[in-house]
């Protein structure tokens, strides 16, 4: 009689993390959705009326909400296994997806609505500093794709999908900070935003790189 093998640890941890990928992505798909059809009085909106007149900022946050969920999605697939394994062809397609959504559409209208950023400058330079991180890892995790070293085109990819998860993790750490916001009075709505913010970006890049020492340093996986 054939034993049966329980599944091992890190197929388990795979597993799971592809699971909250999916969930987290289809969490972004259901708030840009949320903003359709248009209204200049849903959600983030409410507070950037300010910021409605200007065409420029006005078109860079329908581009950047209509562009999030298909960035999301595209990056997900690029860390589902057997896609790579079974139909290795649309793996590629789905990276250049997730590359031309970056590059040509999310990162540079993200720059823009960086600049008008509430919160002051720390809130803008955060955004700004996050754009431009995360146009050069995309660039670094496509040029290393091309180059076909599979070891650095990973590590790259990791941190690019890392820093576009921003969009959902400032959320979570908003939620927290409010929490915490009754026990301290220094935690003002302003204060909130300019730290989750920075935190939304700066753990995740954190974890990011917790990951790659895991797979690279003590697997110690080829190029």
């Amino acid at each position: 009689m054939t034993k049966i093998k329980p599944p091992k640890l890190k197929h388990i941890a795979a597993i799971l993390a592809l699971s909250l990928l999916a969930w987290l992505s289809l969490l972004m798909l259901q708030i840009s959705l949320s903003y359709w059809p248009w209204t200049d009085e849903t959600g983030f909106l409410i507070l950037k009326q300010d910021e409605l007149d200007i065409p420029l900022w006005r078109w860079a946050f329908i581009l950047h909400v209509a562009t999030s969920s298909i960035v999301l999605l595209a990056g997900f697939t690029q860390f589902w296994p057997w896609l790579r394994r079974k139909a290795p062809h649309w793996h590629r397609r789905f990276g250049y997806l997730y590359v031309v959504g970056v590059l040509g559409l999310a990162a540079p209208s993200g720059l823009v609505l960086a600049v008008y950023a509430s919160g002051g400058w720390p809130t803008q330079l955060c955004f700004v500093i996050l754009g431009v991180l995360w146009m050069v890892s995309t660039i670094l995790a496509l040029c290393f794709a091309i180059q076909r070293q599979w070891r650095q085109h990973q590590a790259w990819m990791i941190r690019s999908y890392a820093l576009t998860l921003a969009a959902l993790s400032l959320r979570t750490w908003k939620l927290g900070l409010y929490e915490l916001a009754p026990y301290w009075e220094w935690l003002t709505p302003r204060h909130i935003y300019q730290l989750e913010a920075w935190l939304g970006w700066v753990v995740n890049l954190l974890l990011a790189e917790a990951v790659i020492y895991w797979l690279f340093k003590r697997q110690k996986l080829p190029n």
